[in-house]
This record gives C-alpha cells, sequence and structure tokens, in this order.
C-alpha cells in the first residue's frame, strides 16, 4: 500500500504529534500577520508629517539633522547623495587598484632581489670554500687562530 492512502495516513498521524503549543503559537502569529487596513484620515496625517519632514529638510541644508514636526514627533533625515558622489567613489576605488598593484608589484620585485642575494651568497661561500681548500692543499693555512 504505497499509495495516496499511505500518505493521507501519515500526514494525519504527524499532524496529530505536533505540541498543542505550537499550533496556539502559529495561530496567534497568523492572527497578528494579518493584513490591516487604515483608515483614511491616518494615511492623509503621514504623508501630511511626512511633508512637512521634507520641507523642513530642504530648507536646513545638507548634512543630517533632527527635525522637529508639529505634532511633537522628530525625524532624523540624511541627506541625499550629491551628483558628484559615484564618480568620487570611482575614482577612490580605481585609485586604490592601481595603489595596490604597485604596492604588490614592488613586493614581488624586493622578493626576486632577496632570493639573488642569497643564491649570490650561496654561490660566493661555496667558491671561497673551494679556494680555502685548495689553498690548504697545497701548505697555505689562511685561518688564523
Amino acid at each position: 500500500m504505497n499509495g495516496p492512502e499511505e500518505r493521507d495516513q501519515r500526514t494525519e498521524t504527524s499532524e496529530d504529534l505536533i505540541d498543542p503549543r505550537m499550533k496556539e503559537f502559529e495561530q496567534a502569529l497568523a492572527r497578528a500577520m494579518k493584513r490591516v487596513e487604515v483608515r483614511a484620515e491616518t494615511t492623509a496625517k503621514f504623508l501630511a508629517l511626512a511633508e512637512e519632514a521634507e520641507r523642513k529638510r530642504v530648507h536646513a541644508g545638507g548634512g543630517f539633522r533632527l527635525i522637529k514636526l508639529s505634532n511633537g514627533g522628530r525625524v532624523f533625515a540624511m541627506p541625499r547623495p550629491r551628483a558628484w558622489m559615484g564618480g568620487a567613489i570611482a575614482a577612490v576605488l580605481a585609485l586604490g587598484c592601481f595603489v595596490g598593484a604597485h604596492i604588490h608589484e614592488r613586493h614581488e620585485r624586493k622578493a626576486i632581489a632577496e632570493q639573488q642575494f642569497e643564491t649570490a651568497e650561496r654561490i660566493t661561500d661555496e667558491t671561497l670554500a673551494r679556494t680555502r681548500a685548495e689553498l690548504e692543499q697545497r701548505g697555505i693555512n689562511l685561518d688564523q687562530q
């Protein structure tokens, strides 16, 4: 019996296992999330306050402002982005990319120079050791004790 009857039986048994507190919580949540229609006068009042805040923001000029409304409320207003701000941000990003590339290139050059110096130092040490060995074979001792 793998048909829809078995599936219906399984869902019925799983619904029976749900905690009654969880059911109550879900019902309360559904009631709280129901759409509530706003009265027209509330909407008009809200829009009037928003218009007043916008007028005061424009009148106050740029910068961050705390605007006090006629009904006693307060609104924190932020300035609108200026037209040149996008270009300035792009210029800073481009400059950052160029500076980052320059620093990376300088770091790579330094690493290569250090590697070349270590190689030259190793070759010099090996050559000096070979020369000392040859001199010692001929009877010349350079080690001063």
